[in-house]
């Protein structure tokens, strides 16, 4: 029986994972996190994710639970977001470095049964887009992160190239920027999904920053990942996981056309008196990522943003969307 094991499995991206996991041949995907929310997957899912509850800051936790499933994939994504590494550093290192070093840590004892380790990075790694004058920017550009979110990230890129080195056992790091689409409620990028819950619940949202933006619809990141693990693949690699950038002003004006397809009338929505310029990277070159993971699916932002406005609309009807901003801290 083959057996996947996620940490951080009922956030945003790692629901699609684990979806897309499942959907794909995967017959054990076993979730550990702190808490038992199911709420971001679908139901048919509850029953087929057998979830384990423990904190990747205990290092025994993490290696007993490793230890007794003995997964071919690890696929960690737990983590805090910016606005809490910057809200609460100590605790933000805590999880975001030694919470990855003992899921890294547990894996040696794996040996050859483990068949690959995929870590969750971000293009919190990069500079300023204006640092990188090339067209796209590559994974090979240096880094110069803005924050210890971005630094920490850094890290964690050499703790799965260390440990690459010392086993031999395929590793890959993904690099994504904004997520979006049903299940992202937090963080600072999650301004884009909170325009969407908006329109779909007919109130009124402000973007709090503009410029040119770099998106991944949710169900891409998730199968990103799940590809990452799946695809064969040798060696250690990071790779930008596949996007589009655009500017804040065309993804409103794909809102507010998509919504005006779907009968969703008197949108408010538009961008914040004196909103600040998108502080992060775009145009993540994915060349590498295809060649490497050819299964990786683009959605484009009309797409995603119907299938988001009609999921939220479902859920405002049934009286259970929570059209909020939550950026964190």
């Amino acid at each position: 029986m083959t057996t996947a094991l996620i940490t951080g499995p009922t956030g945003c991206i790692g629901a699609a994972t684990v979806q897309y996991l499942l959907d794909h041949g995967v017959q054990h995907v076993v979730g550990m996190s702190r808490k038992k929310d199911f709420s971001r997957l679908e139901p048919e899912y509850h029953d087929r994710l057998e979830f384990i509850e423990g904190d990747i800051t205990v290092r025994e936790q993490v290696q007993s639970a490793i230890s007794s499933i003995e997964p071919e994939w690890i696929i960690h994504l737990a983590a805090f977001q910016t606005p809490d590494c910057m809200a609460r550093p100590l605790q933000g290192m805590e999880v975001n470095v030694i919470g990855t070093r003992n899921v890294v840590q547990a894996a040696y004892q794996l040996g050859d049964k483990l068949e690959r380790l995929v870590l969750a990075s971000s293009s919190a790694v990069y500079g300023p887009r204006e640092m990188y004058p090339n067209e796209t920017v590559t994974t090979d550009v240096p880094y110069r992160p803005a924050n210890l979110y971005g630094f920490w990230k850094v890290c964690n890129e050499g703790m799965g190239q260390a440990f690459h080195r010392e086993t031999g056992i395929p590793t890959v790091c993904i690099r994504l920027s904004t997520c979006y689409g049903p299940g992202r409620d937090l963080g600072m990028t999650s301004a884009p999904t909170a325009m969407l819950k908006c329109a779909a619940a007919g109130e009124p949202f402000r973007m709090p920053y503009q410029g040119r933006e770099h998106f991944h619809f949710v169900g891409d990141v998730g199968a990103g990942f799940a590809e990452a693990a799946l695809t064969p693949f040798d060696g250690y690699g990071v790779f930008n996981l596949r996007g589009i950038t655009i500017h804040t002003e065309t993804f409103i004006e794909t809102i507010q056309s998509v919504a005006a397809d779907l009968g969703i009338a008197d949108l408010d929505v538009g961008i914040a008196q004196g909103a600040q310029g998108m502080p992060f990277v775009n145009d993540l070159d994915a060349g590498t990522s295809l060649a490497a993971f050819p299964n990786m699916p683009l959605t484009s932002i009309e797409d995603g943003v119907r299938i988001s406005l009609l999921s939220f609309r479902e859920m405002a009807e049934a009286g259970e969307l929570e059209a909020v901003y939550n950026p964190g801290g």
